[in-house]
């Protein structure tokens, strides 16, 4: 496998850094270079109620907590790992021990063990995969998302001039982060996209493209043809 190298980590800034840290772990030097924000939105008032909490992702539950909110009553499950230490960094707790790899095999199991329909929240971004809504619904389980945040490219105009070298290599998780990359600063080193719709936006910009077998680390890892890292995977 191949040598240690300098690796660009282009996601937000909180998405940045437990990559960052498994990927210092196994020896590389890092650049974080956020080419993404997290926005929040206004809340509305009342926020809806529930008898259950999913939350999907970390930054979910930040933007729950950092808006004000609470679970009460209502009875709080996780997707994964990830988002079960932001939940407990903010005070709250796991109540249902879900954890799951997505959003589908979340409904699955939270269907599993929760057979009567009641009302289920799912606090996060303003734009997500249709699970688990979609089973929860079909199971007859009234369903509100709640849209705390959106994600958007930060501006060119405020980002470092010329941080990139040639003997770089930039990892991308979204086709937003390629283009505002490539509208910042070109195609200038190459790249590992998470999947296959990051690597179709890399190429079209004119990156040399590697693509990961997998949405995880360790895919793109493993992709650029560097030594294998353990790193748990959760999203935003």
């Amino acid at each position: 496998m191949g040598a240690a190298r300098r690796i660009v980590l282009t996601r937000t800034a909180e998405q940045c850094r437990p990559w960052r840290a498994a990927l210092e772990a196994a020896g590389h030097e890092v650049l974080e270079l956020p080419l993404l924000r997290f926005v929040g939105l206004p809340v509305p008032d009342p926020a809806p109620a529930a008898d259950v909490i999913l939350f999907t992702s970390p930054q979910g539950v930040r933007s729950f907590f950092d808006a004000g909110l609470r679970p009460g009553r209502a009875r709080t499950g996780v997707l994964g790992d990830g988002t079960a230490a932001a939940l407990a960094a903010c005070g709250g707790t796991d109540d249902l021990g879900l954890r799951a790899a997505d959003g589908a095999e979340l409904a699955r199991r939270f269907l599993a063990s929760y057979p009567e329909p009641c009302r289920v929240l799912l606090p996060g971004p303003d734009k997500r995969l249709t699970e688990p809504r979609a089973s929860l619904e079909a199971a007859g389980f009234t369903v509100a998302e709640l849209p705390l945040y959106r994600t958007e490219t930060v501006p060119p105009a405020e980002l470092p001039d010329a941080p990139l070298r040639a003997d770089d290599l930039i990892f991308f998780a979204s086709p937003s982060a390629v283009r505002a990359c490539a509208a910042a600063w070109g195609a200038t080193a190459p790249c590992v996209a998470i999947g296959g719709t990051t690597a179709a936006a890399a190429r079209e910009a004119g990156f040399d493209t590697l693509v990961a077998d997998e949405p995880t680390l360790e895919a793109m890892v493993l992709a650029a043809g560097l030594d294998p890292i353990h790193h748990p995977e959760e999203t935003s």
